[in-house]
């Protein structure tokens, strides 16, 4: 990534802070934080009132209440923790392709949800995968920490071929508390991504699968004899490219991002289908809040 210009706009952060990452449940956390839970703590909003029993707080007693009903009863409020939010970054070299990069878009938008985050006292954590975990940023905690968050993922690059079951089937991918982790990759794996994801999802995560396909990898414009070469693996394929050929192309590419889609919802994950060339305001205040990842 070039740090010649910011990931992201000032402009575009501010209207970030209006928003949150959304979880499909509460959870508990282990810090004080923004994000409300279902657990009543000592946090400034109010939530009812409950009879006092020996051993409960006398700061929190109701004295006006007891001075028109003679009964001691305690105010309660809701309890707001921080939850733990994970990022795993695909930084395998297919991730270079497309204009702009897929590669690029997937670094904005962590760079973006991880601000986003951040504001919210969440804690955060960013994997950059291949084959193995490459780099980790883990668990930045409170809005001072960009300044180690966006130097972090400017520095990365594409690079290496992927795997992400061999990478996310290690211990250095989890962190051991529940949270909720985003997954941004394209997906193109030669042995699948299952048992990749199904490990992280074990390990009481609420998975989303960030799925960045090219224009001309969803529509490729080519025709005639070709020698096509893997990015990665720099194999050689000799290849006639006729008008039949690249509608069972794009045949196949839909049944793919349709059983990914099936997968996801079979498992109860979120599965998100996103262009790169598509705006960083598009993907987020639209594609991803439609989608309910954002709120």
């Amino acid at each position: 990534m070039s740090t010649e210009q910011p990931l992201l706009e000032p402009d575009f952060l501010r209207r970030l802070e209006r928003m949150c990452v959304a979880g499909k449940q509460a959870m508990r956390g282990t810090q004080a934080g923004k994000r409300r839970s279902r657990n009543l703590g000592s946090s400034i909003e109010f939530a009812d009132y409950r009879s006092y029993t020996p051993g409960d707080d006398l700061r929190q007693l109701d004295w006006n209440a007891y001075a028109r009903l003679g009964k001691l009863f305690l105010k309660t409020y809701l309890d707001e923790q921080e939850v733990h939010v994970s990022f795993y970054i695909d930084c395998s070299k297919s991730m270079a392709f497309g204009s702009p990069s897929k590669f690029h878009r997937a670094v904005q938008l962590v760079a973006a949800l991880g601000y986003l985050s951040l504001h919210h006292f969440d804690r955060i954590s960013v994997y950059a995968f291949d084959s193995g975990i490459r780099a980790a940023l883990p668990s930045l905690l409170g809005k001072g920490k960009t300044h180690r968050l966006f130097p972090f993922l400017a520095s990365l690059k594409p690079e290496g071929t992927g795997n992400l079951n061999e990478a996310l089937f290690g211990g250095r991918a989890v962190h051991g508390k529940p949270g909720i982790s985003l997954i941004f990759s394209d997906f193109l794996y030669e042995n699948g991504y299952e048992k990749g994801v199904n490990y992280i999802q074990a390990a009481r995560q609420e998975v989303s699968l960030v799925h960045l396909l090219a224009e001309e990898e969803r529509t490729p414009a080519m025709q005639g004899d070709l020698r096509l070469v893997d990015s990665e693996t720099q194999s050689k394929t000799e290849v006639a490219v006729s008008q039949a050929l690249l509608h069972t192309y794009e045949r196949s590419l839909r049944e793919f991002r349709q059983g990914m889609a099936d997968y996801a919802h079979r498992r109860g994950l979120t599965y998100i289908d996103v262009r790169p060339e598509a705006s960083i305001e598009e993907i987020i205040f639209q594609v991803f809040q439609q989608a309910g990842l954002v709120r």
